[in-house]
């Protein structure tokens, strides 16, 4: 009698012990299939999370390659960062990038292909690869004026800010004006939606413009499409922020919220830039203003090689 008891008591408590090391190894189990399934999630993911800017720098070279001159102004710009990675894109490799990046928009793979002028395609580039990749956008004539890339944020807006823009014509014109951004020099995080509104902007005037005249995107000419700051340049972009950006924030912005700055200006996602700051050349400040004024950061030398009758270098 004691001894079946005994065995009772030996077979409940090893019961006990098969069931606590049954639910430890499912456990076990259960987290590793779930970091299985999160290390194949990660891997099959498009949308990468970034914590910042990623420190890209990208140019887009000319037919002609990098001039000596251009050379010495990317240069202001990298060697002063070498935490930063420079890519140099070509007309071949920008091709090759957009028709494997963005198969599954073959509305952007097509028109992006069949533009026949070099700066529509330049212009549409920047905000692909910015929008794609993240990082700084700089023109072959733009020098840095040696404050780290880095610095170029202020830190309390750091986390909160996904697209940077600098204004062109901001400050110390006379009357009424267009305040317009400028373009030679952006800063992103992968994803903004305020890029993708810009590339679908256009591609909506391309599909309208193309349709009204009755003619393939190939035999588009800089007459039919109109001023190319407007089509695909500083205007567009501006346009293309501020329709976004009123949509995310559910409010129509005023000049106000944004215009007329002497300090960076964080509105939802996008920080605005003072015009000294990526443009000191077209904004004028009073002494007054001057002793408050952000720094600036990056000279704009207007070479325009693509200034020409037909959007490109000679």
């Amino acid at each position: 009698m004691l001894a079946r008891l005994h065995f009772r008591f030996l077979s409940y408590h090893s019961l006990v012990a098969l069931c606590v090391i049954f639910f430890i190894y499912q456990i076990c189990t259960l987290r590793s299939v779930q970091d299985n399934i999160a290390v194949h999630i990660q891997g099959a993911t498009t949308i990468p999370k970034y914590e910042g800017i990623p420190k890209l720098i990208w140019y887009k070279l000319g037919p002609r390659g990098l001039s000596e001159e251009a050379r010495n102004w990317t240069d202001s710009c990298i060697k002063p960062n070498p935490e930063y990675e420079a890519r140099f894109m070509t007309d071949e490799s920008s091709d090759e990038y957009v028709r494997k990046t963005f198969a599954s928009r073959p509305d952007i793979v097509d028109n992006f292909l069949a533009l026949p002028v070099p700066i529509w395609k330049a212009d549409i580039l920047r905000y692909l690869l910015l929008w794609d990749q993240g990082g700084i956008w700089f023109d072959l004539d733009v020098s840095c004026e040696g404050i780290p890339i880095d610095d170029w944020i202020p830190a309390e807006y750091k986390g909160n800010t996904s697209l940077v823009v600098g204004w062109e014509f901001d400050h110390g014109w006379p009357g009424n004006y267009l305040h317009q951004m400028e373009i030679w020099a952006i800063m992103a995080k992968p994803r903004s939606p305020h890029l993708m509104q810009c590339i679908n902007d256009i591609l909506q005037e391309l599909a309208d413009k193309t349709a009204e005249h009755g003619i393939t995107v190939e035999n588009t000419t800089m007459d039919i499409m109109g001023d190319t700051v407007e089509f695909t340049g500083p205007r567009r972009l501006t346009s293309a922020v501020y329709k976004s950006l009123g949509g995310m924030t559910n409010r129509n912005l005023v000049g106000s919220d944004t215009e007329e700055l002497l300090q960076p200006k964080l509105v939802g996602d996008v920080l605005f830039m003072p015009g000294r700051s990526f443009a000191p050349m077209t904004n004028t400040y009073s002494p007054e203003e001057e002793a408050i004024l952000s720094p600036q950061l990056v000279t704009h030398h207007y070479a325009g090689t693509w200034k020409n009758s037909h959007g490109g270098e000679d």
